[in-house]
């Protein structure tokens, strides 16, 4: 039965000799991580209307293997036709001879002096052997041994498309890039990182490098299967991070990028994968996979051996027992920041006043600095069609849900605060601003309000040991404006600081030096400030 990972003759037929030497490249990079062979011992060259010998790729003083049969021990070389080429008399005189003479080609010839494996590789023919006398392989021969009679024993392999269709329906993410299927539900890494977040230049620090190392050394382990848990805040650029590890030459081919949990579970491939019969190998890498979409494909997964590797991608910690490796993703420094806002035509030294805002997170200075750019009216619109800030606030969770409203309420009370107590000696303080929530929405007992303030840590929206505050400082700023918008009408200043401890009214303050940083914020101030406004100069 057909899926989406078939590739059919037709698929291969329509490759153009560039794509068919990409295609094969990455074939050799598979099964080279498959086998544990260096991919350093692999040579194909992009160049491929450049004199080249007669071959188009080559393996060297590979070790012997086993797999798929790919890579030979020892040295091969592969000459890769596409099209209506045919494996005629002339076809065979193209492959092995210079033109119009019986001389043969320099890489041929060297291939067959070194004992070397020669291998045709027919992208566009799949015609089957006339004869038992070996075919097209004797014909081969023939014309060899008249050369001289050293060649009657050279080895000789030709892989019509039927061979290749074998080879890749055991590496799904390139199975999907034969068939172009790859835009679909599942996507090669080529074609997940022309997504627009993905697309942009990646910045690092040395931090973000050691995290990349890391991952590579564990997906390169070839010994059992391997679950990676990827996990930060949102905006911290998780996935652009993975994409960036999985990039090298020996796991980009092994690569299929699934955007959702829910679309993995229900599909074709975890099916595929689980059959007894199917050897696939692969580099999963799962986002927005939640804790318990985590548990039930690692325990579907773990016992599949070295072939799969799992790299599951979420916004919270949960940490468990076993073998998964968690980690945790780092915020960039504040020179990358900097240069990420550049990067949208703003000199240095306006861009530093802005850093601080991004509180490390690649996401929002990319926000900052296309507002910087387009929009100075208000730096905190989201320019994404979804918006950068519910994402932060709304998460997985369903946007118009109770869960995601009170969520919401809180954040804005919180946000009129540059910080407040929350360990044992100064939980009082997060009493007084739990009360004003009560005020707004009498189901947010004390109770519930610590929940959600649980959550949001976890979240790592709030951070802090005993004084807690709101990260990145972009989206307190927005909170705070969209507190004063719902609410601001009406203000009662007096009521409202009655009963807040010295430290909060200091940092009630404080807040309004702090919204500077945005020009709708900086309007709001201005109106407080304003003859109408609560907090208007009396004198």
């Amino acid at each position: 039965m057909d899926t989406i990972f078939t590739v059919q003759n037709e698929d291969l037929e329509r490759l153009s000799p560039a794509e068919a030497v990409e295609l094969f490249r990455e074939l050799l990079w598979a099964e080279s991580v498959k086998l544990g062979t260096a991919a350093s011992l692999i040579d194909v060259p992009s160049a491929i209307n450049v004199a080249d010998g007669g071959i188009d790729a080559e393996v060297r003083n590979a070790p012997a293997t086993t797999g798929l049969g790919i890579i030979k021990q020892g040295l091969t070389r592969y000459q890769i036709k596409t099209g209506n080429f045919s494996l005629d008399d002339s076809g065979i005189r193209d492959i092995l001879f210079k033109p119009g003479t019986t001389e043969l080609k320099a890489r041929v010839k060297g291939c067959l002096d070194k004992r070397g494996t020669l291998i045709i590789v027919l992208f566009g023919w799949d015609n089957p052997d006339r004869t038992d006398d070996h075919g097209v392989v004797g014909a081969f021969s023939a014309k060899l041994s008249a050369i001289h009679a050293t060649y009657a024993t050279a080895r000789i392999e030709i892989w019509r498309q039927n061979n290749l269709r074998s080879f890749l329906s055991q590496f799904p993410s390139l199975s999907l890039k034969a068939n172009r299927r790859a835009s679909l539900r599942f996507q090669t890494h080529q074609n997940w990182s022309r997504e627009a977040e993905m697309s942009r230049l990646f910045k690092s620090g040395q931090a973000q490098q050691d995290m990349i190392s890391g991952i590579q050394t564990q997906l390169r382990k070839n010994t059992e299967a391997v679950h990676l848990r990827v996990w930060g805040e949102p905006g911290i650029g998780k996935s652009r991070l993975v994409l960036e590890a999985t990039g090298p030459d020996d796991l980009r081919p092994l690569v299929i990028y699934c955007d959702s949990a829910s679309k993995f579970r229900d599909s074709d491939l975890i099916n595929e994968i689980l059959r007894e019969d199917n050897h696939f190998s692969a580099i999963l890498v799962i986002d927005e996979c939640d804790p318990e979409a985590r548990s039930y494909i690692w325990n579907k997964l773990k016992n599949c051996g070295p072939r799969i590797k799992l790299v599951t991608i979420h916004n919270e910690y949960d940490n468990t027992s076993g073998s998964i490796a968690y980690f945790d993703t780092p915020p960039l420094d504040k020179e990358q920041i900097s240069q990420i806002i550049q990067d949208y035509g703003i000199p240095k030294d306006q861009t530093d006043r802005w850093v601080e805002l991004c509180s490390g997170s690649p996401r929002v200075a990319h926000v900052i600095g296309w507002n910087l750019k387009t929009n100075q009216d208000d730096l905190l619109k989201s320019p994404d069609t979804v918006n950068v800030w519910e994402r932060y606030v709304v998460g997985e969770n369903d946007p118009n849900g109770s869960d995601v409203r009170q969520r919401k309420l809180v954040l804005r009370h919180l946000a009129l605060f540059k910080r407040f107590g929350y360990g044992h000696s100064v939980i009082p303080e997060a009493q007084e601003i739990e009360r004003k929530v009560n005020a707004t929405d009498p189901s947010i007992t004390w109770g519930r309000f610590q929940e959600i303030i649980q959550d949001l840590r976890e979240r790592k929206i709030l951070q802090g040991e005993h004084t807690l505050y709101i990260t990145p400082k972009a989206l307190h700023i927005k909170l705070w404006t969209e507190w004063w918008e719902a609410y601001g009408p009406g203000f009662d200043f007096g009521a409202f600081l009655e009963g807040l401890s010295p430290n909060l009214v200091e940092w009630f303050h404080e807040m309004f030096k702090y919204a500077q940083g945005s020009k709708a914020a900086s309007d709001i101030v201005k109106e407080l400030l304003g003859e109408s406004g609560p907090f208007r100069d009396e004198n």
